[in-house]
């Protein structure tokens, strides 16, 4: 695995982009700063999409990405064996020119790196910036003049700069060539202000900030060819100062230029924060998000709920019902390598440039990310050899694993929400939690607190809790079993009648009336067009 950070992020890039191009599959992983604003409510079984992509969005907003994990896997055909080349990008964003950049760190994703021995100063210290495509627009379409728009000049710093002005023009008329001289403008503010007015006005002068002066100017007496190829060069500094700003952007282009299938674990939230941070601020609109990565990325797959239902067609199959039984990265990962997968015929060979176990840690992104692509290719060939036809064992190229999965592409999963995944190819699919439950208080002059359903209910496993009134509030449940379990177990309950909700019908109502109010209408008055 290879570990990149600003000081060897160059020299990599070009390796990155040839492996991309010969790439099968890539995987990525995220490490992220926080996954919850306070500035929104908690994630709910109650969720639509829509509203679980309003949440998000705004934790993408405020936290960033420290890490992000790529493992590139190309398919050697003839040899039937997977090369991959693993690299973990250390990530921060970085100031540049007038872009200020603001990041929130989340107390509990910390403690959760920290658990899992994150180098918070490897980002820090070497973390690669970024840009995303709105604000590299806005930058190169800006002058060097704006970049000092947003400095408040007073009636102080005027008169200083009326006054160092004229004392520039005299030096100007004295010196010779090659003559140079300093001013302190004793704020670097003021010395920006200067050294662009210096630049705009004269042609014989050239003016340059040092970087570890930035509050001095310089000036050198110069003729005007040499003007002219110090602007030249300057140009050519600030180009690369901007590629340099663009960091790992660069990356992201190279995924949306080669356009290979994209694959993750529980793979939105990194989706999200790439469009937020690498691409554009995510849209207001969910439809349209979706659309955009639709667009950008035409073949995704998220091992997460690829897993949740091969597991479930596996479960009326006692031969197979016991497999897969975890759902973390890691336990998937384990069990790949056991025998009864492992044992398989043909079981696909994958080369990896890790070297002595360097960076095979859980939750690091990079190591993350080489696990979803052993998941989803061992998962494949599972899938693809129970689900053969064919009486003879056969070995399986990688475009039969597509072919074997195709039913699960675009489909990203959902983490308690009313729908167990979203789809970025077409409408997402409906309702598919149990029924909703009611809940309420046996003494009708009690207030149900929903803290204290929540807790009662925690008993039986994940549960939400949405109060409709003062005696009654909903249950959402993840599975069917666990709600027939519940009603059965609260049959008896000595503070609750628990019951399956039943929409009031005047909800429906309304629009019902209305619509047959308005098919009476046009019905009357095209009787009336027709008599006439």
């Amino acid at each position: 695995m290879v570990e990149v950070t600003c000081q060897n992020f160059k020299e990599n890039l070009s390796k990155i982009e040839a492996s991309l191009a010969e790439a099968s599959f890539i995987c990525v992983d995220f490490e992220f700063t926080g996954l919850h604003t306070n500035r929104c409510p908690e994630i709910s079984l109650f969720d639509t999409p829509q509203e679980r992509y309003t949440i998000l969005r705004e934790s993408c907003k405020d936290f960033t990405v420290l890490q992000c994990g790529l493992s590139v896997f190309s398919y050697d055909k003839v040899a039937r064996v997977y090369g991959c080349d693993t690299y973990t990008f250390s990530l921060f964003p970085r100031p540049f020119r007038t872009l200020k950049r603001q990041t929130q760190f989340e107390a509990s994703a910390c403690e959760f790196l920290i658990k899992h021995d994150f180098d918070f100063n490897r980002c820090f210290y070497g973390g690669i910036p970024y840009l995303n495509e709105v604000e590299i627009s806005q930058i190169e379409t800006s002058s060097p003049s704006n970049y000092t728009d947003e400095i408040v000049v007073n009636n102080v710093k005027l008169a200083f700069l009326n006054r160092k002005m004229l004392a520039i023009e005299k030096w100007r008329d004295e010196s010779v060539h090659g003559e140079v001289d300093k001013i302190d403008c004793f704020s670097s503010g003021v010395a920006q202000i200067l050294c662009d007015n210096v630049i705009n006005q004269f042609d014989d002068i050239i003016a340059e900030l040092p970087p570890n002066e930035n509050s001095i100017l310089h000036l050198q007496k110069s003729a005007k060819e040499g003007k002219q190829k110090y602007l030249k060069d300057l140009e050519i500094k600030e180009e690369a100062e901007l590629n340099d700003a663009i960091g790992f952007t660069h990356v992201f282009r190279l995924f949306r230029k080669h356009r290979k299938p994209l694959i993750g674990h529980n793979l939105l939230m990194d989706i999200m924060f790439m469009y937020e941070k690498f691409y554009a601020p995510l849209p207001d609109s969910y439809e349209e998000f979706k659309s955009t990565v639709f667009k950008e990325f035409p073949v995704i797959y998220d091992t997460r709920h690829i897993v949740s239902n091969v597991k479930f067609e596996l479960r009326s199959d006692s031969n197979y019902k016991d497999y897969f039984r975890g759902i973390s990265l890691l336990a998937l990962y384990e069990e790949c390598q056991e025998k009864h997968i492992r044992g398989i015929l043909y079981q696909p060979t994958i080369q990896s440039n890790f070297c002595g176990g360097t960076g095979m840690k859980e939750h690091d992104a990079g190591y993350d990310s080489y696990l979803t692509g052993q998941v989803f290719v061992r998962l494949a060939h599972f899938c693809a050899h129970k689900n053969s036809n064919s009486p003879v064992v056969k070995p399986f190229h990688f475009q039969d694993y597509l072919r074997e999965f195709s039913k699960y592409k675009h489909c990203l999963n959902l983490i308690r929400c009313s729908l167990t995944h979203i789809n970025l190819s077409r409408k997402d699919p409906q309702f598919q939690r149990p029924q909703w439950l009611v809940v309420t208080a046996r003494d009708s002059s009690l207030t149900i607190v929903e803290e204290h359903v929540a807790c009662v209910f925690s008993a039986f496993g994940t549960v939400s809790v949405r109060k409709l009134s003062e005696g009654k509030c909903l249950v959402a449940m993840p599975s069917i079993n666990m709600a027939a379990g519940l009603l059965v177990e609260m049959q008896n309950h000595k503070s609750f009648i628990v019951k399956r909700y039943e929409p009031p019908s005047y909800y429906i109502l309304p629009s019902t009336v209305f619509v047959t109010a308005f098919a009476v209408c046009c019905g009357a008055f095209f009787t009336y067009k027709r008599a006439r």
